[in-house]
């Protein structure tokens, strides 16, 4: 199985790379038969690639006419400049943002956040998975650790299961200690089982991640954050002014 998901993945992004170099929106794909000798696979391989890729909005398929690559959809530019939160920047940019899933879950801290919220890895902390939808299409999936308690103060992230509270105003009310800064660091990701269950997207479908810190003053730790995004519907935009 794991070698039939691998041979697909690879063909996917032969295809991709035949298309982004000899095709234009509007152009049409040459038939499975031919797409096979050239990727040197299947037919069945071609028509599952081609299926993926009809499903993520790559292509348009018409039985009995062919395949022909799509008109590429309006992406929603959002800005990660500032500190803000994701449903007003979303909001900004004229979209309509929703929350579909949220879940609240006590767990075991991770290792690759352990060392940033000042913990051992294995400690008990807050996992909080948030889905976030734009104009109704799953487009990114938040994944973020916070300690139980700060400064004192117990913790109870259960305000964030709605749109209408954002991780940046929770914890400036439930700390008094507003997020200053707020560090990203990104990487190509291709999807895989979690994602695609997630996101609605076939495996192998390229996405942006990013892991996010985010201190208050004194550089304190609030919390540690995964967020995966869909770039055929999000792009991210940072501004620099000097």
């Amino acid at each position: 199985m794991a070698r039939r998901e691998t041979a697909l993945q690879a063909a996917q992004m032969q295809l991709r790379e035949l298309i982004g170099s000899e095709f234009l929106s509007g152009d049409k794909l040459p038939n499975e038969r031919e797409l096979a000798d050239r990727l040197t696979v299947s037919r069945a391989t071609v028509r599952e690639v081609l299926g993926q890729l009809a499903a993520e909005g790559l292509l348009t398929r018409t039985w009995g006419v062919g395949t022909f690559v799509r008109e590429p959809a309006e992406r929603v530019p959002v800005s990660i400049s500032d500190v803000t939160a994701l449903r007003d920047r979303i909001t900004a940019s004229g979209h309509s943002p929703a929350l579909q899933d949220a879940s609240v879950s006590r767990t075991a801290c991770p290792d690759d956040c352990a060392k940033v919220l000042g913990l051992a890895p294995g400690d008990p902390v807050w996992r909080v998975d948030r889905l976030f939808a734009v104009d109704g299409v799953a487009a990114a999936w938040i994944r973020d650790h916070l300690p139980l308690a700060v400064g004192g103060r117990d913790l109870d992230p259960s305000g964030l299961l709605s749109i209408d509270h954002d991780m940046f105003e929770f914890l400036a009310g439930a700390t008094g200690m507003p997020v200053r800064r707020a560090e990203i660091d990104f990487a190509a990701v291709l999807a895989d089982e979690e994602a695609v269950d997630r996101l609605g997207v076939p495996l192998g479908h390229p996405l942006v991640s990013a892991t996010q810190i985010g201190y208050a003053a004194q550089e304190l730790a609030l919390f540690h954050g995964h967020i995966t995004v869909r770039t055929d519907i999000l792009t991210l935009r940072i501004t620099r002014a000097g």
